[in-house]
């Protein structure tokens, strides 16, 4: 977290804060009670209700099982422009389905769903599962050749998804075993090794779990620095995209657990559970760099990323930002607030000094456009996570006016006009170990850190909108050039023919070299493998292992340039 000015000590409490809206300068309180028994009274009952509650819904959940739709032929008329897709669909609850079908553009980043109008047949809702469904989508109006797209058919049985089993799955042992390694100096110039290591598990996290990984790299004191961005796109419109994010760098001579690697391993557990769940839109997990860096701009990471990492498709309607989130106390006089805090905000400071200022509870901060993700927040916090204290303030504007509570990534976003909270154990407000030796794992406390990442797990699940679905994709180059064999200006061979999975692909009389994208696909149309290829003049192999594919028969498809050529193989243990 970047440098605050920290100021008086008081008298110390919190209460359990929770609120259903986000009046602007306001703390939301919805858990104020007479007494402790009384409450404690009325959380016992709740909690017993909602016991009853889930266990009943946890039943009727864990019989839904998602529809199965598989591409089995497709066909196009280039007169006509149109293309037929044959399908299966099948459900194990025999539920009738939604049917839709979405085209990507830029080798299946983005999907756009196609107008419902564009097609006939077998689409839109009441489609009841059968292996023999077709459907005919009308491409007159596409700009691009038809062999240049990429399809996903989708089936959903609008069966409901539970949410409250999603939170229950956040682990503190998880976020225990990425601290762990996370943790440790993590400096761009003191501690560069580290820095690059927890950037790769980052990374790895995302490519584990399929999500779009890339790394966003962006220069800062003539250094190059990379945020992790990972996108798990939506099954609807995916265009709307909601982010969870902490940075990983870290200040020099600090271990950083708290700062703020407790975020880095909540967002991560967040993935874990996120990624095995379909969403109708989409969802970012970000790990920024460069964030305890200063500069005149802000913070280099989260301030790139707005400038240039948004895609151009992406509709950004929601950041939470995590800056750290593991340092708990239910010891008096264990909270001090910013300079000016109980001038802005008097009910909060009133509320934090009634519980003898006691640092216990999750602050998070928003400003005035980012009210309905704020009350999304609270919402989702005090359904799911009912353990967990809740402060939280609305600032105005941008935040200008109170530098304290700009102290983080998010202050990029509302810079762009984009709703985003702060959601944070107040720094060294709290943390006497801040930017010290001393922030390290032993200091925290897990309980409290699961609670946020629930909140948060739960935030974003009810904001994607969970979805019961199934999908299948291809690239229709592969299904229309299938018999096709453009001519290279070499003799192309693979063999042995069959063969157990280790396949030579030979090049003999190549003119000159050449660089080649090999593709393999099984006779469903699916992509099962990729590789980038080298070539040089004359005869020359090339090893490809390909023993992660079950038995069959396998188009080799060999791009280079305009020149396409396939070739068909046979796996066979």
């Amino acid at each position: 977290m970047g440098h605050l000015n920290i100021i008086h000590s008081g008298t110390k409490t919190t209460v359990n804060y929770f609120g259903d809206s986000a009046e602007p300068l306001q703390l939301k309180d919805n858990n104020t009670s007479g007494t402790h028994k009384n409450g404690y009274r009325r959380n016992r009952m709740t909690y017993f209700l909602t016991l009853i509650v889930g266990l009943f819904t946890l039943f009727s959940f864990a019989q839904n099982t998602a529809p199965q739709i598989e591409i089995t032929d497709i066909a196009a008329d280039e007169t006509a422009k149109t293309l037929t897709v044959n399908y299966s669909l099948s459900d194990a609850e025999s539920n009738t389905c939604e049917v839709w079908l979405k085209m990507s553009l830029d080798d299946g980043i983005y999907y756009e769903t196609v107008p419902i109008a564009k097609i006939t047949g077998d689409i839109g809702t009441g489609i009841n599962p059968d292996p023999t469904l077709s459907l005919t989508w009308d491409y007159s109006d596409l700009t691009v050749e038809i062999r240049s797209v990429d399809i996903k058919l989708f089936a959903s049985d609008n069966q409901a998804v539970d949410i409250a089993e999603m939170v229950s799955q956040v682990d503190e042992a998880n976020l225990l075993s990425n601290l762990q390694f996370i943790e440790g100096e993590r400096h761009y110039l003191t501690a560069p090794v580290h820095l690059e290591e927890v950037r790769t598990f980052i990374e790895n996290a995302f490519m584990e779990v399929n999500l779009q990984t890339e790394r966003h790299f962006f220069v800062h004191s003539h250094l190059m620095m990379q945020n992790i961005l990972g996108r798990k796109p939506g099954a609807k419109d995916e265009a709307i995209t909601y982010i969870i994010d902490g940075h990983f760098d870290g200040r020099s001579n600090s271990p950083s657990a708290d700062d703020n690697g407790s975020a880095v391993a909540g967002t991560l557990e967040a993935l874990r559970i996120l990624s095995q769940y379909s969403f109708e839109h989409s969802i970012r997990f970000i790990g920024f760099d460069a964030e305890e860096v200063y500069s005149p701009i802000g913070y280099p990471g989260s301030y790139n990323y707005v400038l240039n990492g948004i895609k151009p498709f992406e509709d950004l309607q929601g950041t939470l930002n995590m800056e750290m989130i593991g340092f708990y106390s239910d010891a008096i006089n264990s909270q001090t607030l910013p300079a000016g805090f109980a001038t802005l905000f008097p009910e909060a400071a009133q509320q934090i000094e009634d519980d003898e200022f006691r640092g216990n509870f999750l602050f998070g901060v928003g400003n005035t456009i980012s009210d309905p993700l704020l009350s999304a927040f609270i919402a989702a916090s005090e359904d799911y996570v009912p353990d967990l204290r809740l402060i939280t303030v609305t600032v105005a504007g941008t935040g200008q006016s109170v530098p304290d509570l700009r102290r983080s990534d998010h202050a990029m976003f509302w810079d762009a006009g984009l709703q985003a909270l702060m959601l944070t154990d107040t720094a060294d407000f709290r943390n006497p170990n801040y930017h010290t030796p001393g922030d390290s794992i032993g200091t925290l406390d897990f309980g409290f850190m699961k609670n946020v990442v629930k909140a948060v797990l739960a935030t974003v699940a009810e904001l994607a909108i969970p979805i019961s679905v199934g999908s299948d994709e291809t690239d229709l180059s592969t299904w229309l050039s299938i018999g096709e064999h453009d001519q290279f200006a070499a003799e192309i061979f693979i063999f042995p023919n069959p063969s157990t999975g280790l396949l030579t692909l030979r090049v003999e009389n190549a003119k000159s070299g050449f660089t080649s994208l090999v593709e393999v696909y099984d006779l469903a149309g699916k992509k099962v493998y990729q590789d980038l290829r080298e070539f040089s003049t004359g005869t020359s192999n090339s090893e490809i292992n390909l023993q992660h594919l079950t038995n069959g028969s396998y188009i080799l498809k060999l791009k280079s340039k305009n020149i396409t050529t396939s070739l068909a193989f046979i796996i066979a243990y």
